[in-house]
């Protein structure tokens, strides 16, 4: 008997090991295609990495179907590493057959063959950058995974699965929408900084592509916060099944996370501006400074999540992290001011604040959109249709379409009345949707021609 508890106990260890070594093998197969995804960004053309995702994903759900199935029950975990070297090695693949199609791409100059024209090379001011940058990005990952910490040692299994559940469902629109947004914007914003030498009309462009930006992710953000919020029971019930749509703690948390997105796109795009504007000689000191705002903003985190988490469990952790990044966004939004008004000092401008926020009434109708879908959400709450899907019951169906028909019309609502009375907004993104169309279609000209060279 305890012969065979070692042989279990080794045989899990071994596991473990494997899967974690093939997790790093897999993390280094998909940083090698950084090049290929660094030349696409600078293009900005998100496409090919989007396709990347999609497929290796898809890869990575049917290799980890069919381990499970053909592969021996020692191997339970060594199955979930397979997967992610699978995900790994279609991404980078993809990545690079798309790259290695283009004639801009074999165009560009062979890196250097010798270690001394390597290092003779290297410019050793944009080194000291590149240091800073990469301690700077340590201490954001070691922020944005506070929660994790806080989890291990303060909250039971129960509650670190209801965690991470609203985690990875919570985090899909961030995934999805907010970060190409996030990356292509980085890339613009710092083309535009690069042309503002000197030139007023590039310097007002600038702002009015991040005045419009950041008003993007915040109607994007509080359609969640405002609607979503009230349909997380439903959205369960579709993508996990009843076992998780009936569970009314992973519904507020998932509702939790909704409101969170909203502080998300802020920071997200916020900070984006202050990577993507720093140039080479002030990109240290801003770095630093930014360190020192992460620094503060872990301590309040700290802080708040160790009251809030023990007064409010798991969705208290999801305020604290809501706390986190309207800190880190206030440093960003000042700074945004700060770079405008040193730039355009003789030159009149409105206050940043009035430019990113949504049109007064159509904050307005944000409100009546909160109260109506929570509304409607208790109409159906007192019958118990929340809490279950059946689509042959004609008054599950009828009293659920009609809350589903909520939130839709305020949506509608929300996208005329911007139409209507944010029209700078919507002519100014209708320019950049017209602008980037153009530059696609002509690089779609160059490549052409190209090719027929």
């Amino acid at each position: 008997m305890l012969h065979l508890l070692l042989t279990t106990i080794n045989d899990s260890d071994n596991d473990y090991r494997t899967a974690g070594i093939l997790y790093c093998l897999a993390s280094w197969v998909e940083g090698c295609g950084e090049p290929a995804v660094l030349f696409f960004l600078r293009k900005l053309e998100v496409p090919p990495r989007v396709e990347a995702e999609g497929i290796a994903t898809v890869v990575k759900t049917v290799v980890t179907a069919v381990g499970i199935q053909v592969l021996p029950t020692s191997w339970s975990v060594t199955v979930f590493g397979l997967a992610q070297m699978a995900y790994a090695m279609t991404y980078t693949s993809y990545v690079y057959i798309r790259a290695w199609s283009r004639p801009d791409w074999k165009s560009k100059s062979l890196p250097p063959t010798s270690l001394s024209a390597f290092w003779s090379g290297l410019d050793r001011k944009t080194c000291y950058t590149t240091v800073v940058y990469t301690l700077q990005g340590f201490f954001k990952h070691a922020l944005t995974d506070a929660d994790k910490i806080v989890l291990r040692s303060m909250a039971n299994k129960y509650d670190k699965g209801v965690y991470a559940m609203g985690a990875s469902y919570g985090g899909m629109a961030a995934r999805i929408l907010l970060q190409p947004l996030e990356e292509n914007a980085r890339l613009l914003w710092s083309r535009q900084a690069g042309n503002c030498i000197g030139n007023k009309d590039s310097l007002w462009e600038l702002m009015r592509s991040y005045t419009t930006l950041v008003k993007l992710v915040l109607y994007v953000g509080m359609v969640f916060s405002c609607v979503g919020v009230h349909y997380t029971n439903l959205l369960l019930n579709i993508l996990a099944g009843r076992t998780w749509g009936s569970n009314i703690e992973a519904a507020n948390v998932l509702a939790a996370f909704c409101i969170y997105t909203a502080f998300l796109a802020l920071n997200g795009m916020t900070e984006a501006f202050v990577y993507a504007v720093s140039s080479s000689d002030t990109a240290a000191s801003e770095m630093t400074k930014l360190g020192l705002v992460h620094s503060v903003t872990g301590l309040a985190f700290a802080a708040t999540a160790s009251v809030l988490m023990t007064r409010y469990g798991t969705i208290g952790l999801v305020a604290a992290n809501c706390v986190a990044m309207f800190i880190r966004s206030l440093y960003s939004l000042q700074f945004a001011s700060r770079y405008f008004s040193t730039k355009m000092q003789d030159q009149k401008r409105p206050l940043l604040i009035f430019e990113i926020c949504p049109h007064p009434i159509v904050l307005a109708v944000f409100g009546f959109a909160w109260f109506g879908t929570r509304w409607s959400l208790h109409n159906i709450t007192r019958q118990g249709f929340h809490l279950y899907l059946d689509l042959r019951n004609s008054v599950w169906l009828l009293q659920t379409g009609q809350h589903v028909g909520v939130g839709l019309a305020f949506i509608a609502a929300i996208i005329v009345l911007a139409i209507v009375f944010d029209r700078a907004f919507i002519q100014s993104l209708r320019e950049m949707v017209r602008q980037r169309g153009s530059q696609q279609e002509s690089d779609s000209q160059k490549q052409i021609r190209e090719k027929e060279d």
